[in-house]
């Protein structure tokens, strides 16, 4: 199968294309770009994977956000039915807030302008592209992952601030297992068409993701418990607060927020892929590149 997968140098896509040619299937790769530029199609394509995005955060403008996570998956959803072609888009669970156990069908409720982005890509999608795959990979780790870096060096430092005792939940997701996801989303196989949360096998408490990096470092580390009142008062102090106290730390590690696989499970979608393993693979990565 001739595979055309937009973010094909990022690191989810980056994945999807090796599980996709190691698989046999012929992948075209669309790169990077900010701006979320695309023109068409290239000639021959019969299957359209798109994993690429623009992450919110600092550095990221409204003007980013919307050209890469609407205007892009959207352009791809009109190209795609023009031409009879199957979609897989990438999205987030994030589409329906901070939430636990969040499903498929629950009701959006985005918490930022990226969350808010992946929605309206969604919604035009459903509506525009019949026959669509959405994905909505949890929490995504490992190997070659800067984004959740800071997390594994602020563990190397030897001490590890939680909101509260570190008792919100999480459900880390080996980004192999999203490959293997998207292969599973293939034309004729099980997640072809319909929305699915993709997840991995357990839901951890972000103490235990922790503890499992210090475990894959061979480093022990204190982890040292904030109160929630304190977090909230040391963010109200700005440029002063600690970078290690930051507010999203705080939405995203200071509550449960983790969604449910049912529905892929049934399909019989199963992630056999741990966070132990995900997280020595990391810190082997990180360590060989001289990062830890």
């Amino acid at each position: 199968m001739n595979v055309f997968l937009t973010g094909a140098s990022g690191f989810i896509g980056g994945y999807i294309k090796q599980a996709a040619e190691k698989a046999g299937h012929t992948v075209t790769g669309h790169g990077y770009s900010k701006q979320g530029t695309f023109s068409e199609l290239p000639p021959g394509i019969d299957l359209v994977v798109n994993s690429a995005g623009r992450l919110g955060g600092q550095g990221a403008t409204s003007e980013e956000l919307r050209a890469a996570n609407v205007l892009l998956p959207v352009t791809l959803g009109r190209q795609c039915r023009k031409a009879g072609i199957p979609l897989i888009h990438l999205s987030t669970p994030g589409v329906t807030g901070l939430s636990a156990n969040a499903r498929e069908n629950s009701r959006y409720d985005p918490m930022g302008d990226y969350e808010s982005s992946k929605v309206e890509a969604e919604k035009q999608l459903i509506s525009n592209c019949p026959g669509v795959t959405i994905l909505r990979p949890d929490f995504v780790f490992g190997p070659g992952d800067m984004h959740k870096f800071p997390l594994f060096r602020q563990v190397h430092k030897g001490w590890f601030p939680m909101v509260g005792y570190g008792s919100a939940r999480t459900r880390p997701t080996d980004v192999r297992d999203v490959a293997d996801a998207v292969l599973n989303s293939f034309p004729g196989e099980p997640l072809s068409k319909g929305i699915y949360n993709i997840g991995g096998p357990d839901v951890l408490s972000v103490k235990e993701v922790a503890q499992y990096i210090s475990v894959a470092m061979s480093k022990s580390a204190r982890f040292i418990p904030i109160p929630r009142f304190v977090f909230r008062t040391a963010l109200m102090l700005g440029p002063l607060c600690p970078k290690t106290l930051s507010g999203s730390r705080y939405h995203l590690f200071g509550m449960d927020r983790f969604c449910n696989t049912d529905k892929a499970r049934k399909k019989g979608f199963v992630p056999s892929r741990s966070f132990s393993l995900t997280a020595i693979d990391a810190v082997n990565w990180y360590r060989e590149r001289g990062l830890l």
